[in-house]
């Protein structure tokens, strides 16, 4: 495609460092981001990056500064996203799912005094 090749990715984990919001739709309602992570490879060395906001993803949850993520970077170029796939923390529906257990779980624990 255009000269660029097979791109390569590589499972990585990220802390969200800084959450920037770059525009907001003219009507006010849907803010586009970016975020500011330090991304740890598989080979054990750290880097900070910048993450844009998945496109064509219905489903995304966007992380809050502080959060650690699931997250692919391209070996070649050292580009980085959201593994919104197998993360379910970036996922409106596994988010509601995490909630969910966590209601049940403080549902059955001991009452405190």
């Amino acid at each position: 495609m255009f000269g660029r090749g097979k791109r390569e990715w590589e499972s990585a984990a990220a802390t969200i460092v800084l959450v920037h919001i770059k525009k907001v739709s003219s009507d006010g309602l849907t803010p586009t981001r970016e975020w500011i992570a330090d991304v740890r490879r598989a080979d054990g060395s750290v880097m900070r990056a910048r993450i844009d906001e998945p496109r064509w993803v219905t489903d995304f949850w966007p992380p809050d500064a502080g959060a650690q993520v699931k997250v692919l970077v391209e070996s070649r170029t050292g580009e980085v996203r959201f593994d919104v796939k197998n993360d379910p923390s970036l996922s409106v529906k596994g988010q509601d799912r995490m909630k969910a257990e966590a209601f049940r779980n403080a549902l059955g624990q001991n009452p405190t005094a």
